[in-house]
């Protein structure tokens, strides 16, 4: 998997360098190289976690109560594109995704949480899109294998990002606008376009560098929940910010 991904990145290297864009090519790196992991919930999975509650799989949490089930369609494809993505230990994954700036996928939740690098590291792999695009990218209902090299562990992400995207730049592109490259979040979910990263594993709130309320909440027990979690997890040392309301 390693000498694909490298011989991935060399050639959107090459193909950077060949179309004269290596001046967006080196702040593409320099981005993905500090980008971090981050998951969007709701403020009751907010709460839970600020109580001592962990973060789980969707799989663990329907189980123990802690979700309603998705609807039955997308919990059986779900369950197919795990299967194939992850094979024999699909229900232990947590899906993050690789942010360029700290926002996160609203369509998700209105809270982003960021992730410490140290608690995730060596647990963490990176996959070039979601999984579900990447399931059908590759056919892998009726394919036993995947194109090699289009994934990742956490240290190699950005040899991931640069040859997943260098492809999608030309001299239009303009630099402020490669951490959309990075990481849309669009009007519904089916427009959201990221790099997916697959945690192993649960989260604490030890495992939190930043909290962020991205989008209003308009329910009274959604803001109740906000500040228990704000005020806990602020007394702890996560730095909490809300954009809403700053």
């Amino acid at each position: 998997m390693i000498a694909d991904l490298g011989r991935n990145y060399d050639a959107a290297i090459a193909d950077a360098i060949l179309r004269g864009l290596e001046a967006k090519l080196d702040v593409l790196e320099d981005i993905l190289k500090r980008s971090v992991a981050t998951i969007n919930i709701a403020p009751k999975l907010l709460y839970g976690m600020a109580a001592g509650q962990n973060y789980r799989s969707y799989y663990k949490a329907f189980r123990a109560d802690m979700r309603p089930i998705a609807e039955r369609q997308y919990h059986i494809r779900r369950s197919m594109v795990d299967a194939a993505v992850h094979p024999e230990y699909g229900e232990e994954i947590l899906n993050a995704a690789l942010s360029p700036d700290g926002r996160g996928l609203t369509n998700y939740g209105p809270i982003t949480l960021h992730l410490l690098e140290i608690s995730i590291s060596d647990r963490a792999s990176v996959m070039r899109e979601n999984a579900f695009d990447f399931f059908e990218r590759n056919d892998l209902g009726k394919n036993i294998e995947e194109e090699p090299g289009w994934r990742s562990v956490w240290t190699d992400r950005h040899k991931l990002g640069v040859a997943h995207l260098i492809p999608t730049m030309t001299s239009a592109t303009a630099i402020q606008d490669i951490p959309n490259h990075i990481l849309f979040s669009g009007a519904a979910r089916s427009d959201d376009r990221y790099i997916e990263v697959h945690i192993y594993g649960e989260l604490s709130w030890q495992t939190l560098s930043g909290v962020i309320l991205e989008r209003s909440l308009t329910e009274p027990n959604e803001q109740d929940d906000w500040e228990f979690g704000r005020q806990k997890l602020t007394h702890r040392g996560v730095t909490v910010i809300d954009r809403v309301n700053p």
